[in-house]
């Protein structure tokens, strides 16, 4: 996607400079978007842009890992992302020969197979498109190699402390099988039945609520006839209802307050003040966004001046959070040299009862807005790009341009509600203290 969005504005800059509509740029948000209906279970979205001769395409499916037919079905992303692998590599010569990009992507709440491309070659890349979302002859020999990957990946993760201390965050806080638990264990094998494996694609790609989503160098009536050709007709109901019925968090009663996880020979002792935190949807999200930007998002902020900038205690800090409109996780994290680890917790504990009882100030308000706001911009250069945030709202049931309203809303906020706030939520006897140590 980086690749992609980078290749894009180098181009857009060049047909910039060669005379396009200066005012293009201004058209990219979601507000531009076209929809319309292309069938019972189909919708089509197109972002028009002509400032370069480039089209994404996105054929977005509404399951992701997070799905209950997904946890009883298996691996439907990797059922999803072997589609494009067949024995002889021959759909990804064709993408290669096309000059087009080609990704499968399976997140929390849907699948995406995701092209980019010359306008030049939109015909033979719509055609690919529709030849991998078909292709049944996928290389079993990918399948084992893509297994042993996996293990070889969980054996490395156990002896890394800092993913054995995000997997604990999590362990704290979720049942075994919550989906927002599953992606840090673990991960089960593949099924080795390439015929089941696409019947779940099948099914996948079959699945009413999907999106056919369009961005760039085309007019509307040339994605009309595009959208008309690329998918299979659409089941008449989704496998499974389409928001998940993610499992109740462990309460707060059930969690240790303190856990030390063990592992060999480390020189170093990691730690993290872990909790539950707020949903994208909670009310409390936008002084949420403030707070932790304040704590823990950039160089100077609260942990980075008292735990790098003070003594050299470490070389890194910051927190774990996740924008899902579920529960989720949180946690301030650091690390240190194995016998300074006593101290750095302290600063650490200290850090967090410091923030919940003094709260932010005026300047850092300003200052975490301005961040927010002004990152937005860096979302919008590409119509790619907005499309993808469109999708990715539309996938989780929101409203385009709900995380952008979101940053509105915390602007709106005073310090006096944002403090209001940190007292509730950044109170250190809600927090798990996780260290990481050697055994």
């Amino acid at each position: 996607m980086i690749a992609r969005s980078a290749r894009w504005l180098a181009l857009a800059a060049l047909a910039a400079l060669a005379g396009a509509a200066p005012s293009a740029a201004a058209r990219l948000s979601a507000a531009s978007a076209q929809t319309w209906s292309v069938d019972r279970g189909t919708t089509a979205i197109l972002i028009e842009d002509h400032r370069a001769p480039l089209v994404e395409i996105r054929l977005m499916f509404p399951i992701g890992r997070w799905s209950s037919w997904a946890a009883r079905a298996g691996r439907i992303d990797e059922a999803f992302a072997l589609s494009l692998l067949d024995p002889g590599g021959a759909l990804r010569a064709r993408a290669d020969r096309a000059g087009a990009e080609v990704a499968l992507t399976t997140d929390a709440r849907m699948s995406v197979l995701a092209l980019g491309c010359r306008r030049e070659a939109l015909d033979s890349v719509v055609a690919l498109a529709r030849d991998v979302l078909a292709n049944r002859d996928i290389d079993r020999s990918e399948i084992g190699r893509r297994n042993f990957e996996s293990d070889l990946e969980w054996s490395a993760a156990e002896k890394n402390p800092q993913s054995m201390m995000s997997t604990h965050v999590r362990r704290i806080l979720f049942q075994p099988q919550d989906p927002r638990r599953t992606p840090h264990e673990k991960q089960e094998h593949v099924s080795g039945d390439a015929k089941r494996l696409m019947a779940l694609r099948d099914t996948l790609v079959r699945s009413t609520g999907r999106v056919i989503g369009l961005a760039g160098d085309l007019t509307r009536a040339e994605a009309e006839t595009m959208a008309r050709a690329l998918l299979p007709p659409a089941l008449d109901a989704l496998p499974v209802p389409a928001t998940p019925a993610l499992p109740t968090p462990l309460p707060a009663d059930r969690r240790p307050k303190d856990l030390t996880v063990k592992l060999a020979r480390l020189t170093q002792t990691y730690l993290a003040l872990a909790r539950d935190a707020p949903a994208l949807t909670d009310r409390d999200y936008p002084a949420f966004l403030v707070a932790d930007h304040v704590l823990g998002g950039h160089f100077y902020s609260r942990l980075y001046v008292a735990l790098r900038h003070g003594q050299g205690d470490t070389y890194a800090t910051g927190t774990i959070r996740e924008g899902e409109p579920a529960t989720g996780a949180y946690a301030a994290w650091t690390y240190s040299r194995s016998a300074n680890a006593a101290a750095t917790e302290a600063k650490l504990r200290g850090v967090l009862r410091t923030f919940r009882d003094g709260g932010i100030t005026e300047q850092e308000r300003a200052d975490a807005i301005g961040y927010l706001e002004g990152r937005r911009a860096f979302n919008v250069q590409a119509p790619g790009q907005v499309l993808d945030r469109i999708l990715w709202e539309r996938s989780r049931g929101l409203a385009a341009g709900y995380r952008d309203a979101l940053i509105e809303r915390a602007a709106a906020l005073s310090v006096a509600e944002i403090n209001e706030f940190v007292r509730r939520f950044y109170d250190p006897s809600r927090f798990t203290m996780i260290r990481v140590e050697t055994r």
